[in-house]
């Protein structure tokens, strides 16, 4: 996705662990916030050798990396996707549990909740953590705007991959991979982002010749 596994901006600071000839932390500073705590750390300056190693590190990660998703022009292409038949094969395997929800740590959805007591005097209302996933998070009144798996799905990975860039300027997916991990039925968002940038094939077992 572009963003790691070395950051290289929107931190206070970054830690790479090394491990060769001793255990310590190379640390970059990313803003002066950063650079205040830093100084309430005990700490030496790095040499040369520690930069390389923490560079290393870094590479040896991204190289472990073995799924890959091609983000070029991919917020256009996922909003041409809509009436793709990946949706519902999808759908299908999907439990709309939110697991991919809860572990993501950019998903930020919320739903209000109001309460009071028995004797009605005293009211409260809370925010509490909720998921695009459940089917009382889009209800208005009349019934859910989206009631079916299929556009439950549709909406977070459209919104994650898509219309994120609109709303922050970059990508909802950090390439964590939790969402992965964390799915009990084992859906993989790059294999299903691989379906729906292709061209669905006719499987009309009877299609119409025409001479």
């Amino acid at each position: 996705m572009g963003t790691g596994p070395r950051a290289d901006g929107g931190f206070d600071l970054a830690l790479t662990e090394i491990l060769d000839d001793g255990h310590r932390f190379v640390i970059e500073v990313g803003s002066e916030a950063g650079r205040a705590l830093l100084t309430e750390v005990p700490h030496t300056v790095a040499t040369q050798t520690d930069v390389d190693a923490a560079h290393r590190r870094s590479d040896e990660a991204a190289a472990r990396i073995d799924r890959r998703v091609d983000t070029e022009g991919l917020p256009a292409r996922l909003a041409a996707t809509l009436e793709h038949p990946q949706w519902d094969d999808v759908a299908e395997r999907c439990l709309t549990c939110a697991n991919c929800t809860m572990v993501c740590p950019t998903c930020f959805c919320s739903t209000v909740e109001d309460t009071t007591d028995l004797t009605g005097d005293h009211a409260e209302r809370w925010r509490r953590w909720d998921s695009c996933f459940t089917l009382d998070h889009s209800y208005l009144h009349g019934g859910s705007v989206r009631s079916s798996t299929q556009s439950r799905y549709r909406q977070w990975l459209t919104h994650k991959f898509g219309t994120w860039h609109d709303q922050f300027g970059v990508s909802g997916c950090t390439g964590c991979g939790r969402c992965i991990a964390w799915c009990p039925v084992g859906i993989d968002v790059t294999a299903e982002l691989a379906a729906l940038l292709t061209e669905p094939v006719d499987e009309d077992p009877n299609p119409t010749e025409v001479p």
